[in-house]
């Protein structure tokens, strides 16, 4: 999180406060001037030749001419659509765009020659089918370029404002055309349109400058749902491109008809064609200043308020009015100048409509889907659909004129065309709810997901002797999935291969299949093989065939290779736990002194849950040396005995076995939940509740939900969040909604109010824990919002909002958006978004308004909370900004309220065996490079579990060749690491060495010796 104290919005400067109220922030600034000036360009190219070709087209007989230019226009760029997408496939779409405006160029060339010697009705006709093929390519190239440019957030935020940049064009360009009052004129407006396209592609060519616009291929995404071969072979796979064009193509018919109904009222009224052209160009004029007026200071916030779902059915409703009004009409009035207005105001609010909201929020639709997809489905939607829409409305009216009987049906066809329109868009909606959870979801095909014919099989079987281990490997889990039979037949050789991760995966893979297993070479890997998990996995599988011969099977079960005998044992005893001879030897490796044989039978006791050796367990239990504690608890926690599992309960508070005997515990029987809620109601301490929580999420029954529901509720928020934790497990309970409802409450509450801490915190390390302290937050508001909605779905979005990629994060936020109550959406796109902690601020006003004047200062109030809400690290640092009469006065309120303290924030928290308080801990954590990223609040959590070790100048470490379980950080003195008599390396403060044994217990590969006076700090494994 990067955010930043920021001066008050009065003190920005002008263009600043102009880009926030427009929601452009300043990265964006840049390329949303290009793309407003590029749309701007085009606006009035296309609204000049728009205005000439209606004023033409309305001296020529227009109730015929209109339907059919309506009509071949449809054709003409049905076809050009055609071309384009062929183009789109073949050319960079940086080069693509060019091309278009140069024939778009080139189409306004040739309307003005038609229109300078053409001035028949086919000449009329022909410039309304270039108008068209015009428009059609300049939107087509304009919203493929900002296609790949912006994301699906940005594409909500600013859509609306790059798409205004031709409202103002067309209004200018409809004034011009007022002014116009003969054919020449008319060839003005045209040269007009021609420098304005030109002016175009100059601006295209800085926006390319600027970004890489480019539309990579990419491997086919997976959707949840497979879609049919049609829309797999007609719409690019995805039903979301089906239902947007035939919404495009519906609402283009009902836009025609709206229009022709304008302009047929317009030349019925006004004969002359100098008042057409002015009354039109008025109208247009009105329009599109009132649609870019609208569209800048209206559309966004709209969206944001009304959401995407009654953002789209704005339009189909306002068509539903308008004809609900036209049929009052007829039933008043029969004259010609009310239609006028009436069609006027009906043209204007619905054009208004459809260009400052619907027409921005239908282009975020195609954001969701891959960058091939988005292009292709624009232009398939523009290019074919919108099109066979204009052209099926020029049919009507044609059929309406030739046939006036017929025009008492039109209400009729105005009623399903509507009808249509809203199931179509409802319909795509949910689609794009569908792609959104698709795109934050598995991202695209999983190798074995791929569909191979049967002779790819040899090629999987070549891969079988592929000197490369991944070959084999992979060829190993297609044949698993796909061929079991034939995987069968290669088991005997796969178990000599040199590699053994092969060898592994083919025992793997062979203790899943139900083909009689291959003794002989199961054998030899189980008493020859150089990898110890190997061998036992191997007697394991010799262990468990029902068909084993005993006699075979008894040098297995006594074997002096305890990993042998393990393997042998754990696969008799799992088919039949009362096996005689399996029995005998489990006892005697229990009852052996040797603790490696006692570690492996309390292993075999606790994983296969073998309650007859309950009292064996109790006694190495009560008699147990430390070495074999993590082993005997771990056997106690998964046996069924109420001794053994009172025993276990006893030791959560305990501070050397608490965390172990929470791991024996978890996924024990449901039987031990009444002590577990008992212990609850006892005790106090966080540390045990939340051992206690976690247990539970191991334990998937109605009263481990209910025991978690409990916990969830308590006002420590560390109990809160470890229940919120635990029930990621459970599936959602709506009868619990009421709970999760009121603690999404709190914690918006909660976030507004450490979002004005950070705000007005001057202390930058404060600031910083604070942030942490939202991060903390952020994942609590999820696992709550995972109880009230599809946990899946949730999981996606987290893991959507904090991918590195835009685009992932972008779907992420546009999803929850569409799914949770704009409350908690606001709040958490403020704790998620990466902007300055005042716009951070705004967000959650916005929806929570003004919070109270104390919310400012947030150290009296985390100083009240204390580790209940906040962080240990947190409230340490805003102690230390405390006088100490007033901090000791503090840290005896907390020991006064029973609030157990961590030992970091006492003042003096070193002891005998803790020379180094847990604040100097953190800081020497802090400043090692392998912490270097780890927020201060975590390492305040390791501080405390970390060990001091003291050693002399020329004392050893540790020796090559140790069993390495422990990280070291230097607090003073240096280290040597030898390798025999050769150094090297050497250590000082804040250095650390021995971190591999983090991750695995493997022997040490070097030597560590004292040079000075060494004092350490340790983390073990």
């Amino acid at each position: 999180m990067n955010a930043q104290i920021t001066p008050p919005s009065s003190a920005a400067p002008p263009s600043t406060r102009w880009h926030r109220a427009m929601g452009i922030r300043p990265d964006e600034a840049k390329t949303v001037g290009l793309f407003f000036i590029h749309n701007f360009l085009l606006g009035i190219g296309t609204i000049l030749i728009y205005v000439a070709a209606n004023a033409i087209l309305l001296e020529n007989n227009p109730e015929t001419s209109l339907p059919v230019a309506y009509i071949l226009s449809a054709i003409g760029m049905i076809g050009v659509g055609r071309v384009y997408a062929h183009f789109e496939h073949h050319l960079l779409l940086s080069k693509l765009a060019v091309r278009v405006l140069l024939t778009v160029v080139v189409l306004t060339i040739l309307v003005g020659i038609i229109i300078a010697v053409g001035h028949s009705v086919a000449a009329a006709v022909a410039i309304m089918v270039g108008y068209r093929t015009i428009y059609l390519l300049a939107n087509l190239e304009f919203w493929g370029v900002s296609a790949v440019v912006f994301d699906t957030r940005q594409s909500k935020r600013l859509f609306s404002v790059i798409s205004s940049g031709d409202m103002p064009a067309k209004a200018i360009g409809a004034i011009l055309a007022a002014l116009v009052h003969a054919h020449e004129g008319i060839l003005r407006l045209l040269i007009l349109a021609l420098a304005a396209f030109v002016a175009s592609l100059f601006v295209l060519q800085k926006t390319i400058a600027l970004h890489e616009v480019h539309a990579p291929h990419r491997p086919v995404r997976s959707a949840r749902q497979p879609a049919s071969a049609l829309v797999q072979k007609r719409f690019g796979g995805s039903e979301l491109i089906l239902f947007m064009c035939l919404s495009l193509a519906t609402l283009a018919a009902v836009a025609t008809q709206i229009e022709y109904s304008f302009f047929i009222n317009v030349k019925h009224r006004f004969q002359n064609q100098t008042e057409v052209i002015l009354y039109v160009s008025i109208v247009l004029a009105a329009t599109y200043g009132i649609a870019m007026l609208v569209k800048l200071l209206l559309s966004r916030q709209a969206l944001d308020r009304f959401g995407v779902e009654r953002s789209l059915l704005v339009l189909p409703w306002v068509g539903v009015a308008g004809l609900v009004g036209l049929v009052v009409l007829n039933m008043v009035t029969t004259d010609e100048t009310a239609r006028l207005i009436y069609f006027c105001g009906l043209y204007l609010v619905f054009e208004v409509a459809r260009r400052s909201l619907f027409d921005p929020v239908f282009l975020v639709l195609f954001q969701p889907l891959s960058a091939p997809q988005r292009l292709q489905g624009h232009t398939l939607a523009k290019g074919l659909y919108e099109p066979l829409g204009l052209g099926i409305a020029g049919l009507l009216v044609f059929a309406l004129h030739a046939h006036p009987t017929l025009e008492k049906l039109m209400p009729l066809v105005w009623i399903m065309l509507l009808g249509g329109l809203v199931w179509l868009l409802a319909r795509t909606y949910k689609q794009y709810l569908h792609e959104l959870n698709d795109a934050i979801g598995k991202r695209f095909l999983e190798r074995d997901d791929l569909a191979m014919p049967a002779a790819a099989q040899v090629a999987v079987l070549d891969r079988l002797n592929s000197q490369q281990p991944h070959n084999v490997m992979a060829a190993i889990s297609w044949l698993d999935r796909h061929n079991p039979d034939e995987l069968a037949r290669q088991i005997p050789s796969l178990l000599t291969h040199a590699n053994p991760q092969v060898r592994r995966q083919t025992l793997t893979v062979a203790a899943r299949q139900t083909h009689p297993l291959p003794t002989q070479p199961v054998r030899h890997v189980a008493l020859t093989d150089a990898e110890p998990g190997l061998r036992e996995q191997a007697a394991y599988l010799l262990g468990r065939r029902i068909s084993a011969d005993p006699a075979e099977l008894a040098p297995l079960l006594n074997h002096t290779d305890l990993t042998i005998r393990q393997g042998a044992i754990r696969g008799v005893l799992e088919l039949n736990p009362h096996d005689p001879v399996a029995v005998r030897s489990l006892t005697s490796l229990a009852t052996h002194p040797d603790s490696a044989q006692q570690h492996t039978a309390l292993y075999l006791i606790g994983t296969l849950r073998l309650a007859d050796f309950a009292p064996t367990v109790a006694r190495i239990l009560n008699s147990t040396p430390n070495g074999l504690l993590p082993d005997v608890l771990f056997a106690a926690g998964q046996l069924t005995d109420p001794a053994l599992t009172k025993q276990l309960i006893d030791q959560l508070a305990d501070p050397k076995t608490g965390r172990m005997a929470t791991n024996a515990l978890r996924g024990s029987r449901a039987n031990l939940l009444p002590m577990l809620r008992d212990l609850s109601h006892e005790t106090s301490s966080p540390v045990v509740i939340e051992r206690i929580a976690g247990i539970c999420g191991t334990i998937q029954t109605l009263d481990s939900r209910r025991l978690l529901n409990a916990l969830v509720q308590q006002p420590d928020l560390r109990i809160r969040g470890a229940a919120l934790r635990a029930l990621r497990r459970f599936p959602n309970e709506p009868a619990d909604d009421t709970i999760f409802r009121n603690l999404l409450n709190e914690e918006t509450a909660l976030a507004q109010r450490l979002i004005y801490g950070d705000l007005h915190e001057p202390d930058e390390a404060i600031a910083k824990a604070i942030e942490y302290e939202m991060d903390v937050q952020v994942q609590r508001l999820f696992d709550i919002l995972a109880q009230l909605y599809d946990g899946q779905t949730i999981t996606g979005a987290r893991l959507g909002v904090h991918h590195p990629a835009r685009e992932r994060r972008a779907n992420a936020l546009e999803l929850l958006d569409n799914l949770i109550p704009r409350t908690v959406y606001q709040t958490l796109l403020a704790l998620v978004d990466l902007v300055s902690a005042r716009e951070r601020a705004q967000l959650v006003d916005a929806e929570l308004g003004k919070p109270a004047d104390d919310y400012k200062q947030i150290r009296p109030y985390i100083l009240e909370k204390s580790e209940t809400v906040f962080s240990t690290w947190t409230v340490a640092l805003v102690l230390r900004t405390l006088p100490p009469d007033e901090a000791d006065s503090i840290r005896q309120t907390y020991l006064t309220r029973n609030l157990y303290p961590s030992s970091l924030l006492m003042a003096h928290n070193a002891t005998a065996d803790r020379q180094i308080p847990d604040y100097e801990r953190v800081l020497l954590l802090t400043n090692a490079s392998l912490f270097a990223e780890t927020p201060e609040n975590v390492l305040a959590s390791i501080a405390p579990i970390m060990k001091e070790e003291s050693y002399r100048a020329g004392d050893v470490i540790f020796q090559k060749g140790d069993l390495g379980t422990a990280l070291y950080v230097i607090d003073a003195g240096e280290v040597n690491i030898l390798d025999g008599e050769t150094q090297l390396a050497t250590f000082g403060r804040g250095d650390f060495f021995g971190e591999l044994a983090l991750l695995d217990a493997e022997t040490r590969s070097a030597t560590a010796e004292a040079t000075t006076d060494l004092r350490l700090l340790r983390l073990d494994q």
